[in-house]
């Protein structure tokens, strides 16, 4: 089995609370990937429930040399420093603990469990410790990070939140994804041999793990994300959200009080509707009905968001042109644009 696949796995057996099958089951993974964070921080956390703290201590440990030796995210480099800490805190070095909980601190405040582990750990500084021994970590071979920027983008209806990380000819073995109720953890092994992560955490709404899915398709990764409130606008992606409400398209033509993210496939739905009950439509409407019920998902979006982002003035089939900003109004020389209403 691949590395992924085995993590999969291990990963079902640790939310089962089988922690002996997941020790074993990540075991395996970090045999197949040994420089591979993700796995090593998974089996620190599960050593940490099976109470084996120098081996907790030990994997966290390696996890942050393979960060540090790779420039890994911020994120993830947070997340080595916390697991640093709380091993080190359980094995009652809480000098050592403090200076990893504080540096998790600096890379991302918002780190999950970070602030109560702060405050038990400063309560424990004053007590006389024993200097800890040095864990064993196993000697890494360089690699060289990747010079790639990878773009994603998110949208959403009612049901769904959908991301997409733009990258081209990914192969399934080489991608791995972890669900949980109020985050996500992406990793892509890239043909130069290095990582592509996407560290979501925490979510601004929670969402169901085991309803969520992605597929990979040719020029990018679309996952699914299945929101646990369904028909609540999130508007933010990660972090928190104090905008999020019922979902609603506004009527009115004035200025909004808050940019909030267009649902472009509610907006492909209706027209589709709409297009059964038309009827007696001029020629150029016809035309562009036409190209629209032939076109596929990508191109009813760009003409949709092209089209009523430029107030009518503008009508592109290349998402990758118009997904990525705002449109432009470019009225004809001599005219006077006027915002479209009722979109």
């Amino acid at each position: 089995m691949s590395g992924a696949d085995l993590y999969a796995e291990a990963n079902n057996a640790f939310f089962d609370d089988d922690y002996d099958e997941a020790l074993d089951l990540f075991t395996q993974a970090i045999q197949v990937e040994p420089k591979n964070p993700d796995f090593l921080l998974k089996r620190c956390v599960v050593y940490q429930k099976l109470k084996k703290y120098q081996e907790a201590s030990t994997d966290a440990a390696t996890a942050l040399k393979v960060l540090e030796e790779t420039q890994g995210t911020r994120t993830l480099l947070a997340r080595a420093h916390l697991q640093n800490g709380i091993t080190l805190h359980h094995l009652k070095h809480y000098a050592q603990a403090q200076q990893h909980f504080e540096a998790s601190e600096s890379m991302n405040p918002k780190e999950k469990t970070l602030a109560t582990w702060l405050r038990k750990n400063a309560e424990k500084i004053p007590k006389v410790e024993p200097a800890p021994p040095a864990p064993v970590v196993a000697p890494l071979q360089p690699t060289t990070p990747s010079q790639a920027r990878v773009r994603h983008e998110w949208f959403q209806n009612d049901t769904f939140v959908t991301v997409e990380v733009f990258m081209k000819n990914i192969k399934a073995d080489t991608v791995s994804l972890d669900f949980f109720d109020d985050s996500l953890s992406l990793s892509i092994k890239m043909p130069t041999g290095a990582d592509y992560s996407l560290e979501l955490d925490p979510l601004a709404h929670e969402i169901i793990p085991k309803e969520s899915s992605y597929k990979i398709l040719s020029t990018k990764l679309e996952i699914k994300l299945k929101k646990k409130q369904a028909g609540i606008l999130w508007g933010a992606l990660e972090g928190e959200d104090d905008q999020g409400g019922a979902m609603a398209i506004s009527s009115t033509s004035g200025p909004s009080t808050a940019r909030q993210p267009k649902d472009w496939n509610k907006l492909v739905k209706d027209i589709d509707q709409d297009q059964e009950k038309a009827q007696g439509d001029e020629a150029l409407n016809g035309l562009f009905q036409q190209i629209y019920k032939n076109a596929d998902e990508d191109t009813k979006r760009a003409m949709m968001k092209s089209y009523v982002e430029s107030n009518g003035t503008c009508l592109s089939t290349n998402w990758k042109e118009v997904g990525s900003a705002p449109v432009e109004t470019k009225p004809p020389e001599g005219m006077v644009a006027k915002k479209l209403t009722g979109v």
